[in-house]
Order: C-alpha cells, then sequence, then structure tokens
C-alpha cells in the first residue's frame, strides 16, 4: 500500500474520531448544571452539599438526571458574576436551627439578580430544606426529589433560573426568629410580582393538581409524598397571580397554591435540554453530516 493511502487512512480516522468527540462533547454539555446557593451556616451549606452530591440519583422516570456543580454564595462573601450560573436557588428564611438566614446578599444585588434572571422561577411555601435535614429527611418521593426537581427545572431554562423557598417557617404568629421575611421588601426583586398574592399560614395538605401531575418539574412525586411533613408548608399564593401557574395547590384553602411556576414554562423540561450552550439537535445532525462528507470524501482519493 502506498504512502498516500496511509495518510488518507490516517485522516479518515482521525475525521471519524473528531466527529464523534465533539458529539461526545455536546452530551457532556447537557449533563451538568451550574448552580448557586445562596449559603446560611456552615451545618445548613454542608446538608446542601450533601444533596447535590445526591441530585444525579434521582431518576424515577429513568430519563436522565443532572449533575450540579455547586457553589454556596455566603451573605458576607463576594458577590458572584450571576451570568456564570444557571440557577440560583435560596432556602428557607430562618434563623431557627440549623439555618441562619441573612437576606443582605439579596437585597443588595436586586438589579444585577434581575439582570441575569431567565424565564423560569420557582416559588414554593414549602420549606423542603428543612423537611430534607429533617423529617421525612431525604426520601425521593419528598423533599429529595422536590428539590431536585425544582433545581433542574428552574436551571434548564434560558438566563440564570430562579428557585426560592418560604421566608420563613410557621404563619403570622411564628416567632421572629423563625421568619426573616424579604420577598416584600422593597429592595427583593421578587417584591412587584408578588405584592398582595402572598398569605402566611400552614397546612399539611398539598395536592397535585391533575393538569400538571405529568409536568418534568413533579416526576417522580405524588400529593401523598409533598403531603404530612409536621407542617409541610408555611406560605400561599393566590392562584390569580398573573405570569404563574400553581403545580403544587393548597389543600385545605381552595384558589391558593402552595408551588408556583413561570406559567410560560410549566411544562418544561428538567434535563438541561434548554440551556443556552447546548447546540440545536439540527446542530449535532450537522456535525454527523459534516463528518461524513469529509469522510466520504476520503474514501473517493483512495479509490482513485
Amino acid at each position: 500500500m502506498s504512502n498516500q493511502k496511509h495518510q488518507l487512512i490516517s485522516q479518515a480516522i482521525l475525521a471519524i474520531a473528531t466527529t464523534f468527540s465533539l458529539f461526545s462533547a455536546t452530551v457532556a454539555n447537557a449533563a451538568s448544571l451550574n448552580v448557586l446557593w445562596y449559603g446560611q451556616t456552615d451545618a445548613y451549606n454542608t446538608k446542601i452539599s450533601e444533596l447535590a452530591a445526591l441530585a444525579p440519583t434521582f431518576d424515577p422516570k429513568g430519563d436522565g438526571s443532572l449533575d450540579w456543580n455547586l457553589t454556596i454564595w455566603n451573605s458576607q462573601g463576594a458577590t458572584p458574576d450571576f451570568s456564570d450560573y444557571d440557577v440560583l436557588a435560596i432556602g428557607t428564611g430562618s434563623k431557627a436551627g440549623i439555618f441562619n438566614f441573612d437576606p443582605t446578599g439579596i437585597l443588595n444585588n436586586k438589579d444585577a439578580i434581575s439582570t441575569a434572571r431567565g424565564n423560569r422561577t420557582f416559588l414554593s411555601g414549602q420549606d423542603a430544606d428543612a423537611h430534607y435535614f429533617g423529617s421525612p429527611g431525604p426520601r425521593p418521593n419528598g423533599p429529595l426529589g422536590f428539590l431536585v426537581n425544582a433545581v433542574n427545572w428552574a436551571g434548564s431554562g434560558e438566563g440564570m433560573g430562579i428557585v426560592v423557598l418560604p421566608d420563613g417557617h410557621g404563619d403570622v404568629n411564628s416567632p421572629p426568629s423563625s421568619r426573616q421575611r424579604w420577598w416584600l421588601n422593597d429592595r427583593s426583586f421578587l417584591k412587584d410580582e408578588l405584592e398582595s398574592y402572598v398569605s402566611y399560614f400552614n397546612t399539611n395538605s398539598v395536592v397535585i393538581p391533575t393538569e400538571t401531575s405529568d409536568f418534568p418539574v413533579n416526576e417522580g412525586l405524588t400529593t401523598a409524598g409533598i403531603s404530612n411533613w409536621n407542617l409541610s408548608s408555611h406560605a400561599t399564593f393566590n392562584k390569580n397571580i398573573p405570569g404563574y401557574l400553581s403545580i403544587n395547590d393548597a389543600g385545605s384553602r381552595p384558589g391558593y397554591a402552595i408551588t408556583i411556576v413561570t406559567a410560560s414554562e410549566a411544562d418544561g423540561g428538567t434535563l438541561g435540554d434548554e440551556i443556552e450552550t447546548i447546540p440545536e439537535p439540527g446542530s449535532v445532525f450537522g456535525l454527523f453530516i459534516l463528518g461524513g462528507f469529509g469522510i466520504h470524501s476520503l474514501l473517493l482519493r483512495m479509490s482513485q
């Protein structure tokens, strides 16, 4: 065999390897999220790190999962570049127990968060982080699945998604230490959309409506699994709130929601499919077409 044909064979092998390497890179890009979690105590932050490690194990439908590249943002720490993250998660606003919530970082960065904020927002009255740490614990059909779904859904849209848990434990009569109300603060990026649509009361009854039960954001969860956490929720939203859709209703209070998400994105995926850095399917197909043309050209030259 001539040296020229040896060279052409080597080029063909290189073209095939390059095509598959690029395809593998696109798959790898789709497998993780950059998660920014607003930190609290060292113990709290450790638990959130444990949650991040468990996130890729939650896959009830067997259709894939996401790794989390977790960054803890402490309230007194340097302000992050929000554009570097797929999702910002803000846990329960309390100073009780493992919590030591300080809203300073959030309130001081209203404009920066608003600028980076994307097209998906997840707001809930369920203090799922508290119940992940305590009872019922990291149960898949419970706090674990609830938190993983929330972050994966919010992080799979355009820009920086938002996940926000209640700004306190308990109802309006609970002690000040258990509620660090910041949602309606003048410097809150949520105030304008939530004002006059929020109520604070405790409930154990959380109902997943039939019309949203098959949405990816509710994957692996049932009404029974997210109810009876003693207590399951501490805040509700009027279901008439503009721009949002209830994915979990308040069973004990008709007309109110426990968890709401951006209505236009409510049935969106949780696998990172919508992240801007992920090539469109047509791009991947085009990659194979280009690779195929290159290989075909080399083979023709070899036959001459």
